[in-house]
């Protein structure tokens, strides 16, 4: 299989896609185990969130590792340690037992996830790097949907045989390493001695990079703990509907990185569809917890919203290579992934407590200011900053 052809990036991103059950596979087990081990429902979430506890702290250093052994490797080895830790999940006799395999999964997940990028970046460039990369941003929720629709029937038989399952596939995926492409393909300028890996952090470009792809996650992230709430007890939907919003709305989000992975190389279009996403995106949002706003409204506002905050997403994991100024594509590709991980952890921790003060005004300003900041930290081909000065004259 040639690399850079379609059919050996639709494997990289195959890989990525399977990978992503670590995490998704948990979701809708957190009751299960909670009963379980004899531990509460708030307890046992951090099952699903313990797999991506090494992927928000150690990103640069696992991006070091992959630099000198190689992106195919790295993958194998990758499989092998979360396919290993998967089973020994099955296995857990205590609940802190459970967490500590969890993490040590999560090192597979995210060697896996990191090798994968570090591929589609290395042997893709121009129109087809951009696709690649708009296609890559929705294998983590397409991931996390195939999961949760796989896992469910197992919700109230057996826990222990998903994690078990999970493990079969993941070794059974070693037997498609052989067609990715060989060899290590890393940059010498990437090879850094491990004294230098967190020098990224003092890269503006790379910070710009990681707010952008911090805000709106975080945003979205947060959402995935409120929206449930608001929506029964607020507006009174069904719970038995929810999973419907949410399937639809993960659907909606993987239909739009496709889309995005062709529009985003129209260059004269492209740039004026990521602006009106994020202005649209941020206006739905507003509709969805507007006082007034019906049931079906809200419901309808939060799928299509779904939608243009992907499609903003997906232009911004495009962006990675014009913020890696140094050449180095991988520091710039493991620092979006470190701050989508960490998003996961900070969305509800700052969404909740401002979503439940006596007034909506400061989650809607914090709702703006994520939705519009990466058009002000990532370059794009209209003049923005300009026609928002003229804007602002004009106002």
């Amino acid at each position: 299989m040639r690399a850079g052809s379609w059919p050996s990036i639709a494997l990289t991103l195959a890989f990525a896609v399977i990978i992503a059950a670590c995490h998704g596979k948990t979701i809708v087990l957190v009751g299960d185990i909670a009963h379980a081990f004899s531990v509460t429902p708030a307890h046992a979430s951090w099952v699903v969130s313990a797999v991506a506890l090494v992927a928000a702290l150690a990103s640069p250093i696992v991006n070091w590792a992959i630099a000198h052994v190689g992106e195919r490797r790295s993958i194998i080895l990758g499989l092998v340690i979360a396919g290993t830790f998967s089973y020994l999940d099955s296995l857990a006799t205590t609940f802190q037992g459970l967490l500590i395999l969890r993490v040590l999964e999560g090192l597979g997940y995210i060697l896996v996830v990191l090798a994968a990028l570090a591929l589609i970046l290395h042997t893709t460039d121009g129109k087809r790097r951009t696709s690649a990369l708009a296609f890559w941003s929705v294998a983590s929720p397409l991931g996390g949907a195939i999961a949760i629709f796989s896992v469910s029937p197992y919700v109230g038989v057996d826990w222990r045989i998903v994690f078990s399952g999970h493990a079969y596939i993941l070794f059974g995926l070693l037997l498609l390493t052989p067609l990715l492409p060989g060899g290590n393909l890393v940059h010498k300028t990437e090879r850094k001695p491990l004294s230098k890996v967190f020098d990224i952090y003092s890269d503006p470009s790379l910070i710009r990079l990681a707010a952008a792809v911090g805000a709106p996650l975080t945003l979205a992230l947060g959402l995935v703990a409120i929206v449930p709430v608001y929506f029964i007890t607020k507006l009174h939907v069904a719970p038995t509907t929810i999973g419907v919003i949410s399937t639809v709305g993960i659907l909606s989000s993987v239909l739009a990185g496709i889309f995005a992975g062709f529009i985003l190389n129209i260059k004269r279009l492209g740039p004026w569809v990521v602006v009106s996403s994020a202005v649209i995106g941020l206006a739905l949002e507003f509709v969805v917890f507007l006082p007034g706003t019906s049931p079906s409204v809200a419901i309808v506002a939060k799928i299509a919203q779904g939608f243009f905050g992907s499609f903003v997403v997906a232009w911004i994991f495009t962006s990675i290579p014009k913020m890696s100024t140094h050449g180095d594509v991988m520091g710039a590709g493991g620092i979006a992934e470190q701050f989508l991980y960490i998003s996961m952890f900070l969305g509800p921790v700052i969404l909740f407590p401002l979503f439940v003060l006596p007034t909506l005004i400061p989650f809607f300003i914090v709702v703006a200011i994520a939705h519009l900041l990466p058009l002000f930290l990532l370059p794009l081909d209209i003049p923005i900053r300009r026609l928002l000065r003229l804007g602002a004259k004009a106002a």
